[in-house]
């Protein structure tokens, strides 16, 4: 599951607010969908997963939470869509960077925002050496290690997450 710290950054530089579509590949649980569909209730979200195991989990958490302006479907991305979406965020590749980029350029509204997740340094690379060579635009990386205060014996400390990288780019113009 996406942290809660990491989804504020991402749906952060996804600029959700005059979005009418979003897209999420590789949703696991289904928590940035529904936190996207939740903050924003006009805005129609699709999401992609590959393992049953988390669709089925994602699909629950969606009607938890009564979100009926989220649409589930399997697959491994890139898959046929029909339509255009104003953002699109990747919590997994699963091994297709550069389609998944080349897609996504294909999907994206002009100005449209890419954010994607990584806690490999590699695939981080990857992907920025991705976004440089197909020229997107307004590249930023940042990344995120969140702790939470836990109880240990008589004490506290901060157990630490994952660190998270967040890539957030813009589609080049056309032509």
């Amino acid at each position: 599951m996406t942290k809660e710290e990491v989804r504020a950054i991402s749906l952060d530089k996804l600029d959700l607010q005059q979005a009418k579509r979003f897209l999420d590949v590789g949703a696991g649980t289904g928590s940035v969908s529904i936190q996207a569909a939740l903050t924003h209730p006009n805005l129609e979200v699709v999401a992609i997963e590959q393992k049953l195991e988390a669709i089925a989990l994602s699909q629950e958490n969606i009607n938890h939470f009564g979100c009926k302006n989220i649409t589930l479907h399997e697959g491994v991305a890139p898959i046929h869509l029909e339509g255009k979406f104003d953002a699109v965020f990747v919590g997994g590749t699963g091994g297709n960077m550069r389609e998944i980029f080349d897609w996504c350029q294909g999907l994206l509204n002009p100005a449209g925002r890419l954010v994607l997740n990584f806690i490999l340094l590699e695939n981080a690379l990857e992907a920025s050496q991705i976004c440089e060579e197909m020229g997107w635009k307004n590249i930023e990386i940042v990344t995120i290690q969140a702790s939470r205060w836990t109880a240990l014996g008589k004490g506290h400390y901060f157990k630490p997450q994952n660190a998270t990288i967040i890539i957030s780019c813009q589609k080049r113009s056309e032509g």
